[in-house]
């Protein structure tokens, strides 16, 4: 009986032992939560008196097709006497007028000084306020990924704050110009600050976005715990410029990089703009970088991180191998480049079977001259330098200035080193002998030739002709879905890329309310069977139209496409009607990595967009479908001048059907525009 007390007692001693752990923790848990709660408020109170909420009155109700958002925004205060920043979206809409309400309840009204187009934020001035609280900042080298992270707002009531917590979740975004909080930040918190746990600020929250520099790129993230801020504690020299008026673009060279795995391709130039800060330099196709400012560069991600937080007129020190020479100078950059506009020989090519992707190098001029070499002649443009020459159809291009063109991409890209009304020397074979000519080059034409002569040297072959008969007894389309996203989208495959051929791309985007139909696959089937394009044909989430943040699909789609087809890099389009065509133009400008050319009907450049300057390594070019109805088309040929402004060859056509449907011949036409893509 004694040793039952006597467990008993040590069985009721362990119990009362584990009760009392498990209350400790529950007591230590709830000491815990109820710490960080007040230190989480302590530190939004000290930053409070310093953020500011902004109501702008008038303007644009919508940008880019996306309804802005319409209520106060918030801004930061950075001096006493009333300088405030904020993010470029809260003014995207052009307000007429700019009030600010402070912590005190005080208003003041405000004007908007300058941007900073690289890092999206704005700087506004409140007047005749004095004795403002200016936070502390975060000295860049304490912040850590895993800290806290308070994003912080006064956007729905001007007397409290709103708030989101989160931790910094990485740094050095967008090539350095931001860091990452995961943190839910939106227009409720976008141009305030994202603060330490001790109230100290990071920076300033703002949408953006690695694929444009529109001011709402990145907004359809929000409160998707990918959010960014853009760090003040290194931007004083900037501040202090704008306060002066000076608007903010981010520093260019005037290179341009090939299209590579930019984390394991060195640093070569593939293009230089001869008129650029590194083309007055004197730095040429094929330099390759070794050093920023003696930081060391050994591929392409790493000269976009050492230029990507450098302003305009920042001056920086390069160091570069031709060869074995190294060449070292010290460049100005500049915030925008002239727009390039591409030079025109007047030479159509004849396409390879098996042209190998990579450009040939050079070779010593004594060397003979492979009389299978080079790229020939389809076609020579009447009127052009090459039809004045004496270049004709069947010659073999085998040098342009110092480059050796032994396939389509090689001599593209020794043109995109040239201007317009430059002396280009040019090397062919004719009948196994070479010839060497000077010409004088000219502009990409925007005129579209009339008949082309066959693309290839020889028809695809009995086999294949027997699958294109069968195929047009039966049309056979293929479905993709890609699985993170619920739009739907069908192909027609030419049986041209059966045989082996690499086809061309023409992404069509319906009209809304017209999505993609059996009869539109047939109207083109023959074309593509004839030039080998794929037609790819995906439906908006919402039948009536398409929104703004479809944008990433249709991006990712692309990139499937040609990931999984055999595809002409030179031939791929995005072809959009009335509002697809919005899209199209919103798509292909900010993907021109992958679009050579956009073809719109019915359809104008969104009115807010201003087009990036044409690039050399960018070339992509235009096909506008004109509406008949006067209204429509002065807004459509507003854009194409905008357009043919930055340097984009646009070729416009009057479309008899006023909603964009396209007749047979009006069809030909468009293919005849994209067959000719390849053309230099």
């Amino acid at each position: 009986m004694g040793k039952r007390m006597q467990f008993l007692a040590l069985s009721l001693a362990g119990v009362i032992a584990t009760a009392t752990a498990v209350v400790a923790q529950q007591v230590q848990s709830t000491s815990l939560a109820s710490t960080e709660e007040s230190a989480i408020r302590a530190a939004v109170a000290r930053v409070a008196d310093s953020v500011v909420q902004i109501r702008t009155i008038g303007g644009l109700e919508e940008v880019d097709r996306t309804l802005l958002p319409d209520g106060p925004t918030t801004g930061l205060v950075i001096s006493p006497d009333g300088w405030i920043v904020s993010s470029a979206l809260n003014f995207v809409q052009q307000p007429a007028s700019i009030l600010v309400t402070f912590a005190s309840g005080e208003q003041a009204p405000a004007e908007l000084v300058a941007k900073d187009h690289s890092r999206m934020l704005v700087l506004v001035k409140a007047q005749g306020v004095s004795g403002l609280a200016v936070p502390e900042l975060v000295p860049a080298d304490e912040i850590r990924v895993g800290q806290w992270a308070i994003a912080v707002g006064r956007t729905f009531r001007a007397d409290r704050p709103n708030i989101s917590v989160g931790i910094v979740s990485a740094l050095d975004r967008m090539f350095g110009k931001v860091m990452q909080t995961d943190a839910d930040v939106s227009t409720a918190n976008y141009g305030g600050p994202l603060v330490d746990i001790r109230g100290r600020v990071y920076g300033v929250v703002v949408p953006i976005a690695p694929q444009s520099t529109s001011e709402i790129a990145g907004a359809e993230w929000y409160d998707s715990g990918i959010g960014f801020a853009v760090p003040l504690a290194s931007l004083d020299a900037p501040l202090e410029r704008m306060k002066q008026g000076h608007d903010q673009r981010a520093g260019v060279m005037g290179i341009g990089l090939a299209a590579e795995n930019a984390h394991d391709s060195p640093a070569e130039f593939a293009t230089v703009l001869p008129t650029s800060p590194a083309g007055k330099a004197g730095f040429k196709k094929g330099d390759q970088v070794t050093e920023i400012d003696g930081r060391t560069i050994r591929t392409q991600t790493d000269l976009r991180f050492a230029l990507g937080t450098k302003y305009a007129g920042d001056k920086v020190r390069v160091t570069a191998k031709r060869g074995e020479q190294e060449l070292k100078q010290t460049i100005e950059l500049v915030g925008e480049l002239e727009p390039f506009r591409h030079a025109f020989l007047g030479i159509l090519p004849l396409r390879s079977e098996t042209e190998p992707e990579k450009a040939a190098g050079k070779k010593d001029d004594k060397q003979e001259v492979d009389s299978n070499a080079g790229v020939v002649v389809r076609m020579v443009y009447p009127g052009s330098p090459a039809a004045a020459a004496g270049i004709q159809p069947g010659d073999r291009i085998v040098k342009i200035d110092d480059s050796e063109t032994n396939n389509i991409k090689a001599a593209i890209d020794a043109m995109n080193n040239v201007m317009p009304a430059a002396d280009v020397a040019v090397r062919l074979v004719r009948n196994g002998k070479p010839i060497d000519l000077s010409l004088n080059t000219d502009r990409l034409p925007t005129s579209i030739a009339g008949d082309l002569p066959p693309a290839y040297a020889a028809p695809v072959g009995a086999a294949a002709d027997a699958k294109k008969d069968a195929a047009l007894l039966e049309m056979k389309l293929q479905d993709l879905k890609l699985a993170e996203f619920p739009e739907t989208c069908r192909i027609y495959v030419p049986p041209s890329l059966a045989a082996g051929r690499p086809a061309g791309v023409l992404l069509w985007l319906h009209a809304p309310g017209e999505p993609p139909s059996e009869e539109l696959f047939h109207e083109w089937q023959s074309i593509c069977d004839r030039d080998g394009l794929l037609l790819v044909a995906p439906s908006s989430s919402d039948a009536s139209r398409w929104e703004r943040t479809e944008l990433e699909y249709l991006r990712r789609l692309s990139e499937r496409v040609v990931a999984d087809y055999r595809v002409d890099p030179r031939r791929v389009v995005v072809f959009g009607q009335e509002g697809g065509g919005a899209m199209a133009y919103l798509l292909a400008l900010v993907s021109r990595d992958l679009f050579n050319g956009v073809a719109t009907t019915a359809a104008a450049l969104p009115r807010t967009v201003d087009p990036p300057n044409a690039q050399p390594t960018a070339r992509l070019a235009i096909f506008a479908g004109l509406p008949t109805d006067s209204s429509r088309l002065a807004q459509a040929q507003l854009g194409l001048k905008k357009l043919s402004d930055a340097g984009y060859p646009v070729t416009a056509a009057t479309i008899a059907n006023p909603d964009g449907d396209l007749s047979a011949a009006e069809r030909e036409q468009l293919a005849r525009w994209i067959d000719s893509l390849d053309r230099f």
